[in-house]
């Protein structure tokens, strides 16, 4: 079996890291939904959890960009200027903004239909 594993695994290094992210995604966000699933329930969880990772990954973006790699590059090496290294991260920042700003709603929403259910 391990080797089965250790076959599939080494035969596509693309397809390895693709599947090797998701899982580690998966279980990552997975293990802090669970958690707070037993605490607070289906909805609200999924909503904490998904407001604190898009500020998570909002805050991780905005580092990248400001602080991008940087140093002496050599003259006859053509590459990405200091803006170019910049567009996906700033991309990643706004998506990752706006999701956040919808659980942040989303979470508002749910406080409000909770507050009408209890009168």
């Amino acid at each position: 079996m391990r080797e089965l594993f250790r076959e599939l695994l080494s035969a596509n290094l693309f397809v390895t890291g693709i599947v090797l992210t998701i899982a580690s995604v998966l279980v990552f966000y997975g293990t802090m939904y669970i958690l707070n699933y037993t605490n607070l329930g289906k909805k609200l969880a999924f909503l904490v959890v998904g407001a604190g990772v898009t500020g998570w990954w909002t805050i991780n973006s905005l580092l990248f960009v400001l602080y991008a790699p940087r140093g002496p590059r050599p003259a006859d090496i053509e590459g990405l200027n200091a803006f170019e290294i910049r567009i996906i991260p700033l991309t990643y920042m706004l998506v990752s903004a706006i999701l956040f700003a919808m659980f942040l709603v989303a979470l508002q929403q749910y406080e409000d239909a909770q507050e009408r259910a209890d009168l």
